[in-house]
């Protein structure tokens, strides 16, 4: 089955609260091996927007990290843009808390829904990922428009 089937049938049903749980936890342990064999690796893990809105998420992650020894630094934690703009305090505080703890925070597919950049100074973030389909219309209107200007 491919992801994008299962993904929303287990967001859905909330099935993806405890997928996600375990895919932190593994990716977490990995990177961890990773570092014990002398590679100073960092992982990134996607957070679904259920996920992401569990009550218990920080002690979560902590909890992943603790057990597996790694340092907080080496870990990356992505949320979607429509996932951090739908609840912006919500989104505010949690990723005030993830912060607290060290691990790295970004927002991918930026530009494909809100586009708010006005609330970006808001957010912890180490790392914004703007969606292709955003600069690609950019690009593309900035390329068209500059060969349509008179010089």
């Amino acid at each position: 089955m491919s992801p994008a089937t299962f993904i929303p049938i287990a967001e859905e049903t909330g099935l993806i609260v405890p997928i996600g749980e375990w895919a932190l936890r593994r990716a977490c342990e990995e990177a961890a091996g990773w570092q014990r064999a002398g590679r100073k690796l960092s992982v990134g893990v996607n957070l679904s927007p259920r996920q992401f809105r569990q009550h218990a998420l920080v002690e979560t992650v902590a909890s992943a990290l603790r057990d597996s020894g790694l340092p907080a630094e080496l870990l990356e934690l992505e949320i979607t843009e429509g996932t951090a703009m739908s609840s912006r305090d919500l989104a505010v505080g949690i990723l005030g808390e993830l912060h607290a703890l060290d691990v790295k925070l970004s927002v991918d597919d930026f530009g494909r829904g809100y586009s708010s950049l006005s609330y970006l100074h808001r957010f912890p973030l180490d790392r914004l990922k703007i969606d292709r389909s955003f600069v690609g219309t950019w690009a593309h209107s900035r390329t068209a428009g500059a060969s349509s200007r008179p010089r």
